[in-house]
């Protein structure tokens, strides 16, 4: 047992607002610190440590206790290690009350750094996973820094090194290094390139096995233990948090390989979730060194989806967020391999500010192209609307409404006036623009092909004078035929790629009818300017006065009539 009067003078040698301020960030209140609490879900700070009383207490969950007990749940350790931990920082010497075993936070590390060391090992003698990892441009050099390793198939590593240690082998299991596989127990990572994950304190706590042969999944994460979390662990942070506070900002990515590509380029708080996105408690972790965020995930929908729920839980916690796309590439690390040194910085150069990504994303998402495409992308914007102005980004709102007002047409008023209603059925539409957009007879076939109650009333129309030789072929083979999908189905491919081509060019109407009846005057004043010109033709041939005047009474009279449209 440790004395009372030891345990006392650890506490008193180690300043509780220096060790909270590595979990959370905290602001200075009168003679106390305040922050969002780390044990619960909060968008108001409850949390309050208080360096007089060398106490926390939060007044949202009730969570309270001292500096062990704050260690205890953060990292969800034993009394006995959170002590001995802080008797480290302390520079109180604790050897003379240690019993003769380890604690089991001690053996899970030391078995995992030798365990980790056999794994290193294994690489310099795999010729498949150097040259996977030279193949990625690696150096040997790197590959040493990074710390990677290798798991041979069949591998039963763990488990020796275990016994070394006089370890039980359901200690190895429970540890998440090992599983059984029929009769024996094998190293779980068996046939996979090793990452080391490392919690804060740079411990290997963790790994990250990527699948060098065939199979799913391509890339394992150790499970949770009593020492490693998903949710709470960011690959490299340990390193990243050292430099933040100077940096100025973290880039957070989706893979180890991502976050390791950014710091071959020289970045070096770029870290990576080990889930499908940032977690609370991560966003917690973060917030003590930096309220400023680039986001970087995969480009493809998968990765804009964790982009969004990530952007969600950072605005919450009020931060600063920038995103980064590694277009036209699949990730960072593809970015990076492909164009080398100096790209990714220069792609976060080129990132945007979180509003103009929303804009870009609900365009992916939901196809502005309908009317009820229109309603659903601007109720997803409308919905971050309201979380950004909860939260006070009244910029970012301005911006947004810019963005979606040029690359709609829509004017900025009615745009924030939908944002700010409660309602949700007055959504504005742009006005289409005929004439500027498309000819009479792309917007027939529109209509024709998306309204059935018009099929009659434009096939009565003079289609002859149309200008667009494809529309003419397609009311030519259309007309006799009842079934209008037969008839697409018969069509050749040139005639289906037109079809498609009118259908994604001409933007839904808004008034069907009144669209109609100004396609059909256009149609009829074509008309009579295709008479006009025969008539013309007619008055050069004659030869007879008469007839000559007749025609040119005739040609007066379609002046007027073209002239009264």
């Amino acid at each position: 047992m440790i004395p009372r009067e030891v345990i006392e003078e650890i506490k008193e040698k180690v300043d509780i607002v220096e060790v909270v301020s590595e979990y959370v960030n905290l602001t200075r209140v009168g003679s106390s610190y305040r922050a969002l609490c780390p044990f619960h879900a909060e968008t108001n700070p409850s949390f309050y440590v208080h360096p007089g009383l060398k106490i926390y207490h939060c007044f949202g969950c009730g969570a309270s206790g001292d500096v062990i007990k704050f260690i205890q749940e953060m990292e969800g350790i034993t009394f006995q290690e959170a002590l001995e931990r802080l008797a480290r920082r302390a520079g109180v010497d604790l050897s003379a009350y240690r019993s003769t075993g380890s604690s089991d936070y001690a053996k899970y590390v030391h078995l995992y750094e030798r365990v980790w060391k056999r794994y290193v090992d294994e690489l310099k003698r795999s010729h498949q996973a150097k040259e996977y990892l030279l193949s990625r441009g690696f150096t040997e050099e790197e590959m040493e820094n990074y710390g990677f390793g290798y798991v041979p198939e069949g591998s039963e590593i763990a488990v020796e090194v275990g016994k070394e240690l006089n370890l039980k082998e359901d200690e190895v299991v429970k540890y998440g290094l090992a599983l059984k596989k029929g009769n024996r127990l094998v190293d779980r990572f068996e046939g996979r390139l090793i990452v080391p994950i490392k919690n804060d304190r740079g411990q290997i706590v963790a790994f990250g096995g990527r699948l060098l042969g065939d199979g799913e999944p391509k890339y394992l994460n150790s499970p949770d233990t009593r020492y490693f979390s998903k949710k709470k662990t960011l690959f490299l942070f340990d390193e990243a948090k050292k430099v933040a506070k100077d940096v100025g900002f973290f880039v957070v990515t989706e893979g180890y390989f991502d976050a390791l590509a950014f710091r071959r380029d020289g970045i070096p708080t770029a870290v990576a979730v080990l889930g499908a996105s940032l977690s609370r408690e991560a966003i917690l972790k973060i917030s003590a060194y930096s309220k400023n965020v680039i986001l970087c995930f995969d480009n493809d929908r998968a990765g804009l989806r964790a982009t969004l729920k990530s952007l969600e839980d950072l605005l919450e916690y009020e931060f600063n967020v920038l995103i980064a796309t590694p277009d036209p590439y699949k990730d960072p690390d593809e970015l990076f391999q492909k164009e080398g040194r100096g790209s990714l910085k220069d792609m976060l150069k080129k990132s945007v500010s979180f509003e103009y990504f929303l804009t870009k994303a609900g365009e992916v998402f939901f196809d502005k192209g309908s009317p009820a495409g229109m309603r659903s992308y601007l109720s997803f914007l409308k919905r971050w609307v309201q979380r950004m102005r909860r939260k006070g980004y009244l910029k970012n709102i301005d911006n947004l409404v810019k963005e979606v007002s040029s690359s709609t047409q829509i004017p900025e008023n009615q745009i924030l006036n939908f944002f700010e209603s409660d309602r949700s059925n007055n959504v504005p539409v742009q006005e289409a623009k005929v004439q500027k957009v498309y000819d009479e007879g792309k917007g027939l076939a529109y209509l024709f092909l998306n309204y059935e109650n018009f099929r009659e009333r434009i096939l009565e129309l003079d289609l002859d004078v149309l200008e667009d030789h494809n529309a003419k072929e397609f009311f030519k083979r259309v007309s006799s035929i009842e079934n209008i999908n037969e008839a697409i189905e018969t069509l050749p491919k040139e005639m289906k790629d037109w079809i498609f081509r009118v259908l994604e060019e001409v933007p839904p109407p808004k008034d069907p009818e009144k669209f109609f009846c100004d396609l059909s005057e256009r149609l009829k004043t074509r008309q009579l300017k295709k008479r006009l010109e025969e008539i013309e033709k007619l008055i050069k041939q004659s030869v007879d006065e008469e007839e000559k005047r007749i025609l040119l009474n005739m040609k007066l009279d379609l002046l007027r009539k073209i002239k009264g449209r």
